[in-house]
């Protein structure tokens, strides 16, 4: 260096004597120095005037070893001692704080978006659940209204067919083949009676009579009501209770949705096979689940399974598992089905457990 100003030694903390016949190495950071020198020979060979390293980050460093973001200017300069270069550095760490500071305030601003984004998301999917629930709750009010309508210009008629059929049917003057058909009508007169009396459960709003219950309790019960019901012959039921699981519930309700669940595996394994029950879970869900060896749910078919009025059988109103999810979600729990052709059919009700079970 044969030429420093008073802003150098300002910048750099040198007095210009300490600086003058230095190397221009001595000011930059010692990890720079060695591939500076291989710059700086390249630079003499075509000097022209540019900034110095565009599109880097340069450092300059101190006396004291700090170091500093800088700007660099080069200028050829044709001398009677031949060529020198001039160097115009400045100092751009306010730059540099004031873009870091911009770049801060960018990502805590894109930030605040995000999560306002994300809450205006979660507010909008809960406002669409509302909506669902409020449709639902005014579709059922209209199926409601529908089916008392339905049910009283039924039901009554219904009733009186059926007293008359009876009679018939035990009259001395009817023939074996005419008590045959009578039976039948009577059989399809008391699945009528069975398809208005779902709607109609399905149309009421449910209000759960709570207590505090073992759900294995449950589950015997159950399955006691049950323990001579014809369509449960030759199905072999293996329970499996893997822990104690307390939970708060309408025990009726729950009853009806295991009855239902047992009576529906024993019919997709036609009175042959086996229904395995398993109470497990954790701190604060109870999971029982019912895995039979029927021949499993074809893939068109396991998505309708719990939508009202779907059915496979001839014989059914189609409003048994819709009702099954109907009473599970009005209790807080949660109702899963999976299935494998060949294999057999899983359905697991989860349900909150009550403090300290």
């Amino acid at each position: 260096m044969v030429l420093v100003n008073q802003q150098a030694e300002r910048l750099f903390g040198y007095r210009r004597e300490e600086l003058l016949g230095q190397l221009v190495e001595i000011l930059l950071p010692e990890r720079f120095q060695e591939g500076h020198l291989a710059h700086r020979a390249r630079y003499f060979v075509d000097p022209v005037t540019r900034p110095m390293g565009a599109g880097y980050e340069l450092r300059a460093r101190r006396k004291d070893g700090s170091e500093f973001p800088v700007e660099i200017s080069l200028s050829p300069l044709e001398t009677e001692e031949g060529l020198l270069i001039t160097s115009v550095i400045r100092d751009v760490t306010e730059r540099h704080s004031a873009a870091e500071a911009l770049r801060k305030a960018h990502d805590e601003l894109e930030l605040r978006v995000q999560e306002r984004t994300a809450d205006l998301l979660k507010a909008n999917a809960a406002k669409e659940q509302v909506l669902e629930q409020l449709l639902k709750a005014e579709k059922l009010a209209e199926i409601g209204q529908l089916a008392a309508g339905v049910a009283h210009e039924i039901r009554n008629p219904l009733a009186g067919i059926r007293g008359a059929i009876e009679v018939l049917r035990d009259s001395k003057m009817a023939s074996d083949l005419q008590r045959t058909v009578m039976d039948e009508i009577l059989e399809r007169v008391d699945r009528l009676n069975t398809a208005v009396r779902d709607l109609l459960e399905y149309a009421k709003p449910a209000s759960p009579h709570w207590s505090q219950v073992q759900l294995s309790e449950v589950l015997d019960n159950t399955l006691s009501t049950l323990v001579h019901d014809p369509r449960l012959h030759g199905i072999q039921i293996v329970k499996d209770y893997r822990q104690p699981a307390g939970v708060e519930t309408d025990v009726a309700i729950i009853e009806r949705v295991l009855i239902n669940i047992i009576l529906n595996a024993a019919q997709a394994m036609k009175s042959s096979g086996e229904l395995r029950i398993v109470l497990e879970g954790s701190d604060t869900v109870a999971v029982v689940s019912f895995q039979d060896t029927g021949p499993g749910i074809e893939p068109g078919v396991l998505g309708k399974i719990f939508s009202p009025f779907f059915t496979t059988r001839s014989e059914g109103s189609g409003l048994g598992l819709a009702l099954c999810k109907k009473y599970i979600e009005v209790l807080g729990g949660e109702i899963e089905v999976t299935t494998q052709l060949g294999v057999g059919t899983k359905f697991a009700i989860s349900l909150p457990k009550t403090s300290g079970s």
